[in-house]
């Protein structure tokens, strides 16, 4: 019989290609879909099918206390409208295979702001991870050129940037809400963030022509929604139940790897040399990171 452990890996590895895919899945629709609205639809398809779940779970969207308002705003700011505005920002401007290598920061981006306002400690290791993520991030975006893919390179890195550090200040804020049902707090940060992004959203489209997406952009924009952002979140959750969370963070690898291979495959995205170095750099202090984790936060 297959363990509970089992199920939950498999469920993570699928979780980290999901989320590796949605680089090339974004850069697809944000052609059709004004950035802004695209952001908006996905977490209106993300609160539709997380809302839902949490009701049947919990009988009710309440929370065990009373309703914490300020750590649920500014996760649906630094978690939905930050990083996604940014993400999608910075696929129009740039590649999606310089997107996922960005992403490699993710794990350093997260460590320092653990230690900043969590007041976690770091070992030698870790501290060599972040140095290392640090620099091959560099070289990346130092590396980037202009092309179809990527109009504007260096300002779709720094979008991407914006978005990775949004990403670090939600993982912290999340952190007050670790003891109350996940599900419940997604579906709840979800609703924020779209009332959040609805009006903006409105200013778009009054701003410019009335985009007619084509059904690829209407599938790529339910994927973002129901698959990559709702359903990801509850099987990412139901994984964390089982796994040490150290153990979830080093398959966070798998992210950007995916991204890179998708864009070659189906964008037909072309690396520089720099690029593939600074990944490479990236990838390592990523690993050196992980291993750091696996053995404790505290072993030097």
């Amino acid at each position: 019989m297959i363990s509970r452990r089992a199920y939950a890996l498999a469920g993570l590895i699928l979780v980290m290609v999901v989320w590796g895919i949605t680089y090339v899945v974004t850069k697809a629709a944000v052609r059709e879909i004004p950035p802004l609205t695209l952001a908006a639809l996905r977490y209106l398809i993300a609160a539709s099918v997380l809302v839902p779940i949490a009701m049947a779970r919990e009988g009710s969207m309440r929370l065990p206390r009373a309703l914490p308002w300020a750590p649920l705003a500014g996760m649906g700011l630094t978690g939905i409208v930050i990083l996604t505005v940014g993400f999608n920002y910075g696929l129009i401007y740039g590649s999606a295979s310089q997107g996922a290598l960005l992403y490699a920061l993710s794990p350093a981006a997260v460590a320092i702001a653990a230690v900043l306002w969590l007041e976690e400690k770091l070992s030698r290791r870790r501290i060599g991870g972040i140095v290392l993520s640090v620099a091959g991030t560099a070289l990346v975006v130092a590396s980037g050129e202009i092309d179809r893919s990527a109009p504007r390179p260096l300002l779709g890195a720094l979008c991407m940037l914006a978005g990775i550090v949004a990403w670090a200040c939600y993982t912290v804020i999340a952190k007050r809400l670790a003891g109350a049902d996940q599900i419940v707090v997604i579906a709840w940060v979800s609703m924020i963030g779209m009332a959040m992004l609805l009006p903006f959203a409105a200013v778009e489209l009054l701003q410019s022509p009335m985009p007619r997406p084509s059904p690829d952009a209407w599938l790529a924009t339910l994927f973002l929604g129901a698959v990559a952002s709702a359903t990801a979140y509850v099987v990412y959750n139901l994984a964390l139940r089982e796994l040490d969370a150290s153990l979830v963070g080093a398959y966070f690898t798998l992210d950007p790897i995916v991204g890179v291979v998708t864009a070659i495959v189906f964008l037909g995205e072309v690396l520089r040399r720099g690029q593939v170095a600074g990944g490479a750099i990236a990838f390592a202090g990523m690993w050196l990171a992980a291993s750091a984790a696996r053995r404790g936060s505290y072993e030097p």
